[in-house]
């Protein structure tokens, strides 16, 4: 079979696409780092690409709602710990003024100061984080505290926890509820010990120095347990760095480029343009001398 002009002079067109092409495809390589850019290329090991990054995203949507814990609770713990200042400071005052030599003018000195120490609970109690209650449980829109008719601080969040979502199927807590009996002996305590020093009644400031020792000792215990939540999320979120860093180390090693064996491809692809393009030109040349025949 006769191969006319017109048919060598396709076969080297396309074969000049594909070497085109070629490079295109290594120039891309080269500046990415990634050995493929579309499936067409690589098929199977591009769709082990996209199951690495489905699960990198999960990784790092798990990483966000443990730091999201992590803060909520240090937060938390910070209250607590300010609470439980606040309560030691009492216990302070309380045996100062448990002396039988102490009269009325000084018990109401004092009585200012705990007016201030109990405010400073209310308002620990009642903080926020991030615009949202850190000790109403669910209820993140309201104050965990507010006082009721006699004046006594009663709990008025949610009974559920804040939890974050691990995963699909995992969720932690990340919050300590107000309704916890700590709080509740908290105000009890510096609201009997106001009482106690509003009626310079030495006996119920006696008795407010073991109220205000055990909500102390309840609070502390509370902010253990906050920090034993703390711990067991730093060790959930070390978990989940390694497995990232496992993936991207994968992920860098299957899907990384050869630059040596890329530049070696566009070499080639160089060459192989130039025969074609030099072909081109005398088969351009033949089919002239053939036209002015």
């Amino acid at each position: 079979m006769r191969v006319t002009n017109n048919q060598i002079y396709d076969n080297l067109l396309s074969g000049v696409t594909k070497q085109l092409q070629v490079q295109a495809d290594a120039n891309a390589a080269v500046s990415s780092g990634k050995r493929f850019q579309r499936p067409s290329q690589a098929g199977l090991d591009y769709k082990i690409s996209l199951d690495l990054r489905q699960t990198q995203t999960q990784i790092q949507g798990s990483l966000e709602a443990l730091n999201t814990a992590d803060s909520r609770l240090n937060a938390s713990q910070t209250m607590l710990h300010d609470i439980s200042n606040v309560l030691t400071r009492a216990q302070t005052i309380a045996v100062q003024q448990a002396s039988a030599q102490i009269g009325s003018q000084e018990h109401l000195a004092a009585l200012a100061e705990v007016n201030h120490l109990l405010d400073r609970v209310a308002n620990a109690s009642n903080q926020s984080f991030l615009g949202e209650s850190l000790f109403a449980g669910s209820a993140v829109d309201k104050p965990a505290f507010a006082k009721d008719i006699s004046g006594h601080y009663v709990y008025q969040g949610a009974l559920q926890d804040r939890t974050v979502a691990i995963t699909s199927s995992q969720n932690i807590s990340s919050n300590i509820r107000g309704d916890t009996q700590a709080f509740a002996d908290t105000f009890a305590a510096l609201q009997n010990f106001q009482a106690a020093l509003s009626n310079s009644d030495t006996s119920g400031i006696s008795t407010a120095i073991g109220e205000l020792t055990n909500a102390n000792n309840g609070i502390v215990d509370l902010t253990s347990r906050v920090g034993g939540q703390i711990s067991a999320i730093q060790s959930y979120r070390t978990s989940y760095e390694d497995m990232q860093f496992a993936i991207e180390k994968r992920m860098n090693s299957h899907e990384a480029a050869d630059i040596p064996s890329l530049v070696a491809q566009l070499q080639t692809a160089e060459n192989a343009l130039q025969a074609s393009y030099s072909q081109i030109a005398k088969v351009g040349s033949l089919s002239l001398v053939n036209f002015l025949r």
